[in-house]
């Protein structure tokens, strides 16, 4: 996000997609004017990034207008990349790639379901651009990427850039530092089957326990309250 923001003006405008990158953009990414970053908040629309960025290009032709998408939600829309060169429009869509449907993922760990339909495949996304016109670019490192940015806004027309994401640091910003500000559940760390876990206190806990080893570790039941973040074995207490 601090790359994205040195290379969108404040007047640019972000458009984003569904994913976990939505929640760090919506609760870290700073706007000074109002509208510059587009996201259906809850409504979890998948596949929106990319049009609601080719709207915005359409009706702000002199701002730098940018989609983030994951691959997932990218894949549900991608052929939108035909409207935009057809439209001839100044736009870049950024892709971060994980191959999995990873809020989903999380979704059915926490409540107990086996991980199944989640991972896929993507196609060369660099070749996927091309071949409906668009210019395409990968990010190999960290060091790269805002300048891959700021050369695909200069370069002009439609330019995707593909970077590979890690979300592992979601357990520590999302989980961990959450909850030492919170303080919503004694010890969330405590492992199914101990005593604060079957007294009900640690429903929270056991989210966490449920964490390590996905790829992908946050969901917007983390967001709900207390009802959620308190739920024991017997269900949801106030």
């Amino acid at each position: 996000m601090h790359d994205v923001r040195k290379v969108i003006p404040p007047d640019g405008i972000v458009a984003l997609d569904n994913g976990m990158y939505k929640i760090w953009f919506a609760r870290n990414y700073r706007t000074s004017v109002a509208n510059t970053l587009l996201l259906d908040n809850a409504l979890a629309t998948m596949g929106a990034g990319l049009p609601s960025a080719i709207v915005a290009s359409l009706i702000h032709t002199d701002k730098r207008v940018l989609a983030v998408c994951g691959d997932g939600g990218f894949m549900m829309n991608s052929q939108e990349l035909e409207t935009a060169v057809r439209l001839k429009l100044n736009l870049v869509v950024l892709v971060l790639e994980d191959r999995a449907y990873g809020m989903i993922r999380w979704k059915q760990e926490v409540d107990g379901f086996c991980d199944f339909g989640l991972d896929f495949g993507n196609p060369d996304f660099v070749a996927y651009a091309k071949s409906y016109g668009a210019r395409g670019s990968r990010v190999g490192k960290v060091s790269e990427f805002s300048m891959m940015l700021e050369a695909a806004f200069r370069e002009g027309g439609v330019h995707l850039v593909v970077a590979p994401i890690d979300y592992s640091e979601n357990i520590r910003v999302l989980v961990k530092e959450l909850h030492s500000v919170t303080g919503l559940c004694e010890n969330p760390f405590t492992e199914p089957g101990s005593e604060a876990d079957v007294q009900g206190t640690s429903g929270f806990g056991r989210f966490c326990s449920l964490i390590p080893g996905l790829g992908v570790k946050l969901s917007n039941d983390i967001l709900a309250g207390p009802t959620v973040l308190l739920r024991g074995r017997g269900g949801p207490s106030a």
